[in-house]
């Protein structure tokens, strides 16, 4: 059986009617003519009784169908601003058609009010890219959820426990997938016992499904000219347990998996510290002088693939708020046959032009500033940072602890003693192993078997730049990858050995050339005049990142493999939110591909 592609959202179609936003495909307004933002206050943030709870609650989970302009979110923002709350909320939301940032902008004019609010929601406003967006608002105080594609498809993937919904979608006589008896009971699932809703519509469609969904439904005085809106309280459901309180959480390894778990905590404000086995952050392979953000993109629809989109869009928003990015843009080139059927495939799919666009050969050449022959698809969210400044920006608010290579960890669950070899001692009540390629040895075999772990080498060869690759202006991808020149060098990589050592040899330089495509390696200098850098990898036999729980209270992140750069950001804070015990925004299908426990059945 053929599978299925990657899901693509579907272009914007929308139109401007005497100031008001209208989706011209559904012929349904985004808010009421009289004054949307009025209505937002009164149906959805006062009259679900999420403003009466953000009184006293210490942390609220609010969902709701039908993203839209964004204006449910900015009304809440709002009251949480105007009452001093000092509630934290996961906000998790849905868009099946996302608007473009200029015209959700163009709908906040109507609401000057909302005016520097707005300007924050727009500058965090996502990419048009199929799948999960984090931003934040108020500080950090409200955390975004923001799922790009169908609600129906998107809701049997997640798990989380809503306090309120905001079923706010277009009218089901619009838009009745949103309002169907399977959406019904996803919401119905994702809710516990006591969560509250709130509607615009009463229509017999919605109160039905909703109704044997189990929620109890009534009828109240609607806003404006509407005679009714919907209030709903889930009788059924279940009080969900809390986790463990995280007191104090060891991060094992100063790479980017650790410094990534280290700002994902931090967001949360989960105390935790770093240990470092060498003098310094970044020293194995996040020690590397350059590295790529760039997308795995699949012909079908691979978890691989809908993980890797999300987490570009993520990594590429921290480097560019902490200005990381030497060079935009990566090409990967069709440098074989089947790479260029491949890559055919994927041009056809009608993925975003910001994620990938296929160049024809003199386009590439132009991108480039090399002639080589080839065509390729162009990634202008990929770029080159460096993975050691990379490191330090995500883990700048953290505490650090260097020379503390541990040699063993004793004590039972919430309760860890960690020794290290200089004899240094630290306490903690969670333990997060980021170690790389040290990583088996510091668990042990009790938890997991060593043998599903693989360890490799990987060279970088700094060659000159002064030879006819030195005019290269942007990233290119093959079996290896060649950068820009930088730094007095320019760098090429980086072949996997199936061995542990660590020397930089002409063999290694030698195989780096071998992966270039003839064209790029006939302009290339001798490997006599090449230095370069080695570095262990750890990898396992499925190719997919480590993430998860190993006990309650130990967890894992690594085996990151090639595109670590662009993965740890986003599996740390996924990581964090089951640590904090706050609702996790990976589907679940992709956080059970990526749990540890898979490794005793490889």
């Amino acid at each position: 059986m053929e599978q299925q592609p990657l899901p693509q959202l579907p272009p914007a179609s929308v139109s401007f009617d005497d100031g008001i936003l209208r989706a011209i495909d559904v012929g349904d307004v985004y808010f009421s003519a009289e004054d949307g933002l009025a209505e937002s206050r009164y149906v959805f943030v006062d009259g679900s009784g999420a403003l009466n709870a953000l009184a006293d609650a210490s942390h609220l989970t609010i969902a709701e169908t039908g993203f839209g302009t964004g204006l449910n979110l900015l009304a809440l923002c709002e009251a949480i601003a105007a009452s001093n709350s000092r509630c934290q909320i996961d906000y998790i939301s849905f868009e099946g058609a996302p608007l473009d940032a200029k015209d959700a902008r163009y709908a906040h004019d109507a609401f000057p009010e909302l005016a520097s609010l707005s300007d924050d929601l727009i500058a965090n406003w996502p990419r048009r890219w199929h799948g999960v967006h984090r931003f934040s608002m108020l500080g950090g105080q409200v955390r975004v959820q923001l799922h790009y594609g169908q609600a129906q498809d998107t809701l049997p993937r997640l798990s989380f426990a809503a306090d309120f919904w905001f079923l706010d979608g277009f009218a089901p006589a619009k838009n009745p997938e949103l309002w169907s008896q399977p959406v019904c009971h996803e919401i119905a699932r994702l809710s516990k016992k006591g969560t509250r809703l709130a509607s615009f519509t009463v229509a017999r469609q919605a109160r039905t499904h909703l109704s044997e969904a189990g929620f109890h439904l009534e009828k109240a005085p609607g806003f404006g000219r509407k005679r009714d809106m919907l209030k709903g309280v889930y009788d059924k459901g279940f009080i969900r347990t809390q986790t463990r309180p995280a007191e104090q959480v060891a991060i094992i390894g100063g790479g980017i998996a650790g410094a990534a778990m280290a700002h994902a905590l931090t967001q949360l404000n989960i105390p935790h510290f770093i240990l470092e086995q060498a003098e310094k952050i970044a020293t194995a392979a996040s020690g590397n002088p350059a590295g790529l953000l760039v997308p795995f993109l699949s012909v079908g629809d691979m978890p691989a693939a809908r993980l890797s989109i999300s987490a570009l869009a993520d990594a590429r928003k921290f480097a560019e708020l902490h200005q990381l990015i030497i060079s935009s843009g990566v090409v990967s080139l069709d440098f074989s046959e089947r790479k260029a059927s491949r890559q055919s495939k994927l041009a056809a799919q009608g993925f975003p032009e910001d994620l990938a666009t296929f160049l024809a050969p003199k386009d590439v050449a132009h991108k480039i500033g090399i002639d080589i022959g080839m065509g390729g698809l162009y990634h202008s969210a990929g770029g080159v940072v460096s993975p050691p400044d990379y490191c330090a920006a995500l883990m700048a608010d953290s505490p650090v602890y260097t020379n503390a290579a541990v040699a063993g960890v004793s004590g039972e669950e919430g309760d860890w003693q960690i020794r290290c070899h200089n004899d240094q001692h630290f306490n903690a009540s969670h333990i997060i192993y980021c170690g790389g390629a040290a990583t088996p040895q510091l668990i042990g075999s009790g938890f997991l078997p060593k043998k599903q772990f693989q360890i490799t080498s990987g060279q970088l060869s700094y060659m000159p730049q002064n030879t006819a690759l030195s005019p290269l202006k942007m990233a290119i991808n093959y079996s290896g990858y060649l950068l820009p020149c930088g730094a007095g060098v320019q760098i090429a990589g980086a072949g996997f050995d199936p061995d542990e050592r660590r020397e930089v040899t002409k063999e290694g330089h030698h195989q780096n050339l071998a992966l270039m495509p003839e064209a790029l390696k006939s302009l290339a200098a001798s490997p006599d005049s090449y230095s370069g850098r080695r570095a262990l990898r750890l990898a396992v036999a499925d190719r997919l990142p480590v993430a998860g729980e190993i006990t309650d209270t130990r967890y894992m992140l690594t085996a990151l493999g090639a595109r670590g750069l662009t993965l740890a950001g986003l599996l740390a804070h996924s990581l964090a939110c089951r640590i904090g015990g706050r609702p996790d925004f990976l589907e679940q299908p992709l956080v059970a591909a990526l749990l540890p426990e898979r490794l005793r059945d490889l």
